[in-house]
């Protein structure tokens, strides 16, 4: 099993944290709290979104992607990148049992004040700019994140039905990342989105080729929701 954290590269990083948890593994306390130092350490650095967690200089000069493959670039990067190492804090955390997190609670403060910018300019709450954003922050509310914000989840998950494109999947929403913050929901807009992406998951089990790790990762999700959700 590979080392956690690595040490020249956040999105390896949390690739490995996230592949744990999708597979059930737990993490032991001595792991974790190396691990949550780690993550801790990448606030405030040059790359930091928003002056709350960055990715590395490695990461920098490496094409990035979601956990289920999709590729990330420009400043949806760094911001996925930052909802997604809160996230993994925050679930780190139940192994080690810190009550106070700084860096969590810094990083917290400047996401919510961006929220409330864009939600000034019109943005539904529960979103953000972009669908791949969204889906960040919906992960990072479902983990227990962004505090009493996080009563928004369904309303911003909600936005999905305006962007149905009628075969199954959505505009703007990468399919299996949306689908991978849906599987760890269950709210009556996140059982409503499934629902319609159903036949369409069953449509891509049955053609989805397993010979990569973003094919198996893939291949497993769909398999979750078609046994837990399917007819």
């Amino acid at each position: 099993m590979d080392s956690i954290p690595h040490p020249h590269s956040l999105n390896i990083t949390l690739d490995r944290i996230n592949e744990r948890y999708f597979l059930g593994e737990s993490f032991g306390r001595t792991e974790a709290e190396r691990t949550v130092d780690w993550l801790a350490g990448r606030f405030g650095t040059d790359s930091a979104y928003a002056g709350t967690f960055g990715v590395t200089e490695q990461d920098s000069r490496s094409k990035l992607y979601t956990f289920t493959g999709e590729r990330l670039q420009s400043a949806s990067l760094r911001h996925i990148h930052a909802e997604e190492t809160c996230r993994a804090i925050i679930l780190l955390n139940r192994s080690v049992g810190r009550d106070r997190l700084p860096e969590l609670e810094a990083a917290t403060s400047i996401l919510l004040g961006c929220f409330e910018q864009a939600h000034a300019k019109g943005k539904p709450r529960g979103t953000f700019c972009c669908g791949p954003c969204t889906v960040s922050v919906w992960r990072h509310m479902a983990a227990g994140g962004l505090g009493d914000y996080a009563r928004h989840l369904d309303e911003g998950i909600g936005v999905l039905m305006s962007h149905q494109d009628g075969a199954g999947q959505w505009r703007r929403f990468p399919f299996y990342y949306t689908l991978l913050a849906l599987s760890e929901l269950d709210t009556p807009n996140a059982r409503r989105a499934l629902s319609y992406a159903l036949p369409e998951c069953d449509r891509r089990m049955r053609t989805i080729r397993r010979n990569t790790p973003f094919g198996t990762r893939r291949y497993r999700l769909l398999s979750r929701i078609l046994e837990k959700h399917g007819a």
